[in-house]
């Protein structure tokens, strides 16, 4: 605890207690009026600073005023996202090969991102595309066995048709899935 006092203060506590005692006496002994300056200086600003402050109630905002530079930050912010998309591509296209390139210009193009994009949330879901492709797998396997062992012809379209039959159970299962979260979520 002596670590963090002042270096008199260390010294007061060492002192013998006839000694402290006088001291406390000593700075007990301060004049009343010095005190009370203190509380006036004290008062005045407290009431400088209630005159000065505005309510809660004084104060608008304007929701208009603040909607709008929202705005304007989400322009500035998708204008500085685009730009720096359009230089990265740039700098990555100057190492391709020019078919690499030509890919990169068609695929890049705001149109097929924004049908990617939809296509990212609603089509391609990597829960039905997996369990489709899994089903399709272990099924095809199965009918084609089937089909060397008992003679008879193997449809290739049945492959087609067990990926769709697969992508459509794992929509389900991820539905499924999503929906239980949620309720447990709300409880």
């Amino acid at each position: 605890m002596s670590e963090h006092l002042p270096q008199h203060e260390h010294h007061e506590r060492l002192s013998s207690p006839e000694q402290s005692a006088e001291k406390e006496s000593k700075r007990s002994e301060r004049p009343a009026e010095h005190k009370a300056e203190k509380k006036i200086d004290l008062e005045a600003i407290h009431k400088e600073i209630e005159k000065d402050a505005k309510s809660a109630k004084e104060i608008k905002i304007d929701k208009e005023n603040s909607e709008k530079n929202d705005a304007e930050h989400y322009i500035a912010t998708r204008e500085l996202k685009q730009e720096a998309l359009k230089r990265s591509l740039q700098r990555a296209r100057k190492h391709m090969s020019a078919a690499s390139r030509g890919f990169s210009k068609v695929i890049h193009q705001p149109v097929v991102d924004v049908v990617s994009k939809v296509g990212e949330k609603t089509i391609a879901r990597p829960t039905g595309i997996l369990t489709g492709a899994v089903v399709a797998l272990i099924g095809s396997s199965y009918l084609l066995y089937t089909a060397k062992h008992y003679g008879f012809q193997y449809n290739y379209l049945v492959v087609f048709m067990l990926l769709g039959g697969g992508y459509l159970v794992g929509l389900a299962i991820e539905f499924l899935i999503y929906t239980l979260r949620r309720l447990r979520g709300n409880r």
